[in-house]
């Protein structure tokens, strides 16, 4: 590509975003989903103006997100699975968190000047049960990729114990346990957030095998004697000193030969990519204190420091794509 259009579409790349967020905001995806309309019939029942909807509608049918067939504009079923909040793949939840980031991504000038944190996770997400249950929500259906991929790679069917450390809906546990009917598995993490791991467990109907542990990941104890632990998007929200002694903690209450997993955002040894976790390292540097996509050859160290043997790292095509594992020496 040409270095002046590779540039440009950099700088346009926000509009794009901005385009399928507008859209989200005003329920437009919603509207459409089995119903095309035209632009004026969406301005009057979305309440809309007629200017601004209809270069809107031309904008996502440019994105290749809408159809337009004479003056109707239609959604795809492929896009209204994920493009809906009641689509199977639905992405709407991202959408809305994407849309709050926002302004925090306006304020990157000012931490890359004085590495201050701009806003707490949690502010951003908020304290609204229904929110939170949302995301909880959204966490899932990107996970469930994750735990085939891992599962194709991995032999987890020797695996009778597990425990999942900040396991939010509890989907690898869940999914794994489906997969392995002799596993059976804890899913550690704060009360409210269990809460909506056990509408999962019974959504699952695996009660009799997979099992909540309310506590503090840095506090409380993780119990005892399992042959698999795994910490899935949890060491990367925060500084390598937590996420080192958690991690000592967790390769404690593995059984010799047990495997550990870790499955988050890291960087490459010279830590400019892979670009979406380099990326990922602004983002959360903008939320946390200390969180970051630490680097693949410092989690192989911690793993070694504490007699993980057979370690091995590879990527999956999901998000995040970065897997370290290794077994905890006999």
């Amino acid at each position: 590509m040409e270095t002046g259009k590779y540039i440009n579409d950099l700088l346009s790349g926000y509009q794009k975003s901005l385009i399928i967020l507008t859209a989200n905001q005003h329920k437009i995806f919603d509207h459409l989903e089995g119903n095309p309309s035209s632009a004026e019939d969406i301005s009057n029942v979305l309440k809309l103006s007629l200017k601004g909807a209809e270069r809107l509608l031309n904008a996502l049918c440019g994105l290749e997100l809408l159809q337009k067939r004479g003056s109707l504009y239609q959604l795809p079923a492929n896009m209204a699975s994920y493009l809906t909040s009641s689509g199977e793949h639905s992405m709407n939840q991202w959408m809305r968190l994407s849309s709050d980031l926002f302004p925090i991504w306006n304020q990157l000038p000012d931490f890359v000047q004085n590495g201050k944190m701009v806003k707490r996770i949690m502010d951003v997400l908020g304290t609204d049960p229904e929110r939170m249950e949302n995301f909880t929500d959204s966490m899932h259906e990107k996970a469930i990729k994750a735990t085939e991929m891992l599962a194709n790679e991995l032999p987890l069917g020797n695996a009778r114990s597990m425990l999942d450390i900040g396991g939010g809906p509890g989907t690898y546990a869940l999914e794994w346990a489906k997969k392995h009917p002799d596993l059976k598995a804890t899913v550690m993490d704060i009360p409210q957030v269990l809460e909506i791991t056990k509408k999962y467990i019974k959504k699952y109907g695996l009660e009799d095998r997979v099992a909540t542990r309310p506590g503090d990941i840095g506090k409380d104890s993780l119990g005892e004697g399992y042959d698999l632990v795994l910490l899935a998007n949890i060491l990367h929200m925060y500084d390598a000193d937590w996420a080192q002694t958690t991690l000592k903690k967790a390769i404690a209450v593995l059984k010799p030969g047990g495997r550990i997993i870790i499955h988050g955002f890291c960087a490459d040894e010279a830590l400019t990519g892979p670009l979406e976790d380099v990326i990922f390292s602004l983002n959360i540097g903008l939320l946390t204190e200390g969180g970051n996509a630490h680097p693949v050859a410092e989690k192989v160290r911690w793993l070694e420091e504490n007699g993980v043997q057979e370690i091995r790292h590879f990527r999956v095509t999901a998000i995040p794509t970065g897997v370290v594992t290794g077994l905890k020496a006999s």
